[in-house]
């Protein structure tokens, strides 16, 4: 008797929850149709990717239709909806039963591009494709999309990381790694075989010998050149071996205390045939540098006067051939020729030595004046000889 009166209250509920059911769906009990086929009221069976979703509201898309549904789902997710048609213009869908989907149900479409984020999340093809999220893969790495155009965007439903480019691409995101050897702006960065020009973001700063890594938008002009949009993008991963002066390859640091033998714009030094440029020294100086190699000079990262040539000794008495020298003495006599060049016989103690006085060097000493003067050890017709290398380089009674 129990059994049965529960038998009757269950066929009951089973009756009441069918009469709903007809009555939310508005039709008769039938199979699920496409909404091609849809009239309002109909039972429709409909899969598409959620292209916009706030609560309550959402809309699905399959590449050709959409629909709105009063649900709250998650952007870009594939979902499977049956539901009651309640518009005559097949937009709007009251669910029934939703279920995510799988992506192979739907027809997306694929792209192939380097992932980039700018002031939104991109691929570049290298035309830029805005994408409806970023993606978790390293800034400019190739990857392979799947998805659906909506609206402005890109929708993405899954994706294939397929690593960063190897060769440089005209306008597609390339990472290169090596050390900076000009910081002015565009840099120039030498990776171990070419110099490659870099734009860095604003206020974003780098130091001769830094060994860095940059990330960014690559152009094929005559030189490699790469722009890089974010501070996150350039990465100082080290320093440049340093080396002694002379062994030192493009792109490492040269270490030496050295002479300088003619001064200007940039520094001849009596240790290696380059010049150095970005320092400022007078001839006869001793500095002590350390420089970055680039491909026919070194430029100055620290450097110091280690010895200012007014310390230099007088070496009137010990003259020695091919570095530059300090004498100082009395001038005893003074010739002059008929073309301009004049002699000055310099004395000090027991040494002497004969100073050459070109007319375009502009010096004119009289006999008992004290000379200083800066230069390298000559002879003039078999006897001692000083040559001085310019006006700069020669005081008279007083010090340099």
């Amino acid at each position: 008797m129990i059994k049965a009166k529960e038998l009757e209250i269950v066929l009951i509920v089973a009756s009441t929850l069918s009469i709903l059911l007809l009555y939310l769906i508005g039709a008769k009990v039938s199979d699920p149709v496409s909404l091609e086929k849809a009239e309002k009221g109909s039972l429709v069976n409909f899969t598409g990717i959620c292209v916009y979703s706030q609560k309550g509201f959402s809309i699905l898309y399959d590449g050709n239709n959409t629909i709105i549904l009063y649900e709250t789902l998650k952007m870009d997710k594939s979902y499977k909806v049956i539901g009651k048609l309640l518009d005559e213009s097949k937009r709007t869908v009251e669910a029934l039963k939703i279920e995510e989907a799988s992506k192979n149900t739907l027809n997306l479409e694929s792209l192939e591009g380097a992932f980039w984020k700018d002031s939104s999340c991109y691929l570049l093809t290298p035309q830029r494709i805005k994408l409806s999220k970023c993606l978790n893969v390293t800034k400019g790495e190739k990857v392979k999309v799947y998805g659906l155009f909506y609206g402005d965007r890109f929708h993405v439903v899954d994706y294939i990381p397929k690593g960063l480019l190897k060769t440089p691409v005209n306008g597609m995101p390339f990472r290169i790694k090596g050390v900076v050897i000009r910081n002015i702006t565009p840099i120039t960065i030498w990776n171990g075989s070419e110099e490659i020009n870099a734009y860095l973001p604003y206020k974003t700063k780098l130091e001769l010998g830094d060994e860095v890594e940059i990330t960014g938008i690559a152009k094929l002009y005559s030189t490699l050149t790469i722009y890089a949009n974010s501070p996150s993008d350039v990465k100082v991963i080290g320093k440049a071996k340093t080396v002694p002066v002379g062994k030192e390859t493009i792109g490492e640091i040269a270490y030496g205390v050295c002479q300088v033998t003619k001064d200007g714009i940039a520094l001849s030094l009596n240790c290696t045939e380059l010049k150095l440029y970005g320092f400022s020294a007078d001839f006869g100086d001793i500095i002590e540098f350390y420089s970055i190699r680039r491909k026919n000079s070194l430029y100055c990262i620290r450097c110091i006067v280690k010895t200012p040539r007014e310390e230099l000794p007088n070496s009137i008495c010990n003259p020695i051939s091919g570095i530059p020298l300090k004498i100082q003495g009395k001038v005893t006599s003074v010739k002059r020729y008929k073309n301009g060049f004049g002699l000055a016989n310099v004395t000090n103690e027991n040494c002497w030595i004969l100073v050459k006085l070109p007319k375009s060097l502009g010096v004119h000493p009289e006999a008992n004046e004290t000379l200083t003067a800066f230069g390298f050890y000559t002879t003039y017709r078999g006897a001692p000889a000083f040559e001085i290398p310019s006006r700069d380089d020669v005081c008279l009674d007083g010090p340099c």
